[in-house]
């Protein structure tokens, strides 16, 4: 039989391990108030993009190490304790990915407004993908910049190229390129539907743009001229080639 010193002892350890226990799983999903705005603190990655990229499949495959069949998404996908083993330690923290769907976007942009941990943003495209046909996939990226722009030092962003085992697919740097250039094309499009609104432009217009009309500089717009880091780096859901993706993950899980 356990004397009574014993007992209380076990007992201690218990109530420890369960207090430790409560603020592991707590600390990860803490708020805080950010005026009229919530922040998640809790490590996030987001997986975004055009629909049939191959979103919810580079999910699972990142999540399970398998590929499943996969149907185009509605609703958000999420791991919530999504475990990674890093060279240097293990990261834990939150995986998401979002469907592409025009009318389903608002809820990727709610979630990015209330993340106050955003790790990285992963914007899938079509590898294969006419550089031509590209304005929607721009248009897109745009709006998602003009959210992680706001935050301090912006996001960083890997145009993850999928499908490069294809015979037609484009290297990482002429689709980074080509969505430069759309990007570029919206801006300048924007700007002059807010110059027929107020007239003609004035010494002090620039100051009075949208903030999302702000990233041209005077050369035209490029990645290099935003806060976040913008990488395009090629790879293959379906032949399980996302090495390059996940050491871009790795690097910013540690940071």
């Amino acid at each position: 039989m356990l004397s009574n010193g014993v007992l209380i002892a076990l007992i201690l350890v218990l109530i420890a391990s369960a207090f430790l226990a409560i603020s592991h799983s707590t600390s990860s999903l803490i708020s805080v108030s950010n005026g009229s705005k919530t922040l998640n603190r809790q490590p996030t990655f987001v997986i975004a993009g055009p629909s049939d990229s191959g979103k919810t499949s580079l999910f699972t495959l990142l999540t399970t190490g398998s590929l499943r069949p996969t149907v185009t998404s509605i609703e958000p996908n999420v791991a919530q304790d999504y475990y990674m083993p890093i060279a240097t330690k293990s990261f834990t923290g939150r995986l998401m990915e979002f469907p592409g769907h025009i009318k389903l976007r608002n809820k990727l942009f709610e979630t990015l407004n209330s993340s106050g941990n955003l790790k990285g943003l992963i914007y899938v495209v079509d590898a294969t993908v006419d550089p031509k046909q590209l304005t929607e996939t721009a248009e897109f990226l745009f709006e998602i910049m003009q959210v992680t722009e706001r935050f301090p030092n912006g996001v960083d962003i890997l145009i993850a190229c999928n499908k490069s085992e294809s015979f037609t697919a484009r290297p990482p740097s002429k689709i980074k390129a080509a969505l430069e250039k759309e990007i570029e094309n919206i801006i300048s499009r924007r700007q002059k539907s807010l110059d027929v609104v107020q007239g003609e432009k004035t010494e002090d217009s620039v100051d009075n743009q949208p903030e999302g009309l702000r990233f041209a500089g005077t050369h035209g717009f490029k990645f290099e001229t935003i806060e976040g880091n913008v990488d395009a780096l090629e790879g293959s859901v379906l032949k399980k080639n996302i090495e390059k993706w996940e050491c871009w993950i790795d690097e910013r899980a540690v940071n």
